[in-house]
């Protein structure tokens, strides 16, 4: 691959904006620490480089030395993380085989909380976001309350103990097919807030061996069809609610059925605990 010094590369001679030139689709999968950032995407140009599509972008055009859109299987929030972000972009062709590993060219200008972990060519429909067939989503939740390790504490909710079992007695309720316009917090229309949730699981991590003995860390792990705004940061929160004994399993029927986010007794969940752990694709026959 190329490394680029002082802002300068090779490609001098790729056309910019010139009607004709053959494209060549990239699909990208990344991981990253959303900590620092507001986001997968660029929603006001005054931070576009504080988002991780506006620095993705950016080390594409250094690349190809002409703009490159790039389109992200989710929207990750502020905060939120990934180990597996879906992302596809159309790059000269000229430029797609003179550059020999696109993985190491754009990890050598990428930050280090921001990393290319495959490159290659997707077909010329295939679209990270559309092409999606389902979506995984992880949140943990720290319990221990004397303390919350360095290294976990950007990935977690410390938000102390909880009641697991009835916990997991409330998760065959949110399971299948449900308008989750309860579970939607404002700010994005959609025309349907109907989802299907294909399975929801509530895990104990096992026990860290350089930690002295403390309460175990959960694991929430949700797949569906999709997701609404915030939709997996409301279902932790109402799951740390039944944990808490604020909330009853047998309530959250009621809670779907209002509609309504104001239904919702629940907060939202914060960022550091979210993930998006898998996209997965009809060509692929298994997650990305």
């Amino acid at each position: 691959g190329e490394r680029l010094r002082s802002g300068q590369s090779r490609c001098r001679a790729v056309p910019r904006g010139i009607p004709g030139v053959k494209h060549m689709r990239l699909r990208l999968t990344l991981a990253y620490t959303g900590t620092n950032y507001h986001g997968w995407q660029i929603q006001d140009p005054a931070l576009e480089l504080t988002t991780v599509q506006g620095l993705l972008e950016k080390a594409l055009a250094r690349l190809v030395c002409a703009p490159v859109r790039a389109f992200g299987s989710g929207r990750t929030d502020a905060g939120v993380h990934a180990v597996c972000q879906v992302v596809h972009c159309d790059v000269p062709d000229t430029r797609f085989h003179a550059i020999r590993d696109w993985r190491h060219a754009l990890n050598a200008l990428l930050p280090r909380d921001i990393r290319v972990l495959q490159a290659g060519p997707a077909a010329p429909d295939f679209h990270a976001r559309y092409s999606a067939v389902s979506k995984t989503y992880g949140y943990r939740f720290w319990q221990e309350q004397g303390f919350v390790p360095p290294w976990k504490a950007p990935y977690v909710w410390a938000c102390g103990p909880l009641d697991t079992e009835s916990m997991r007695r409330a998760l065959p309720h949110l399971a299948g097919v449900h308008d989750f316009a309860s579970l939607q917090n404002t700010g994005t229309e959609v025309a349907d807030t109907t989802r299907e949730i294909f399975s929801i699981t509530l895990e104990e991590e096992p026990a860290d061996p350089l930690l002295p003995p403390c309460r175990p860390e959960l694991l929430l792990t949700v797949r569906g069809s999709g997701f609404l705004k915030q939709m997996v940061r409301n279902i932790a929160g109402l799951l740390h609610d039944v944990g808490r004994r604020r909330l009853s399993p047998e309530c959250i029927p009621e809670c779907l059925e209002r509609r309504n986010r104001a239904a919702l007794p629940s907060m939202t969940a914060p960022p550091s605990g979210l993930f998006l752990a898998a996209v997965e694709y009809p060509c692929d026959g298994e997650a990305s």
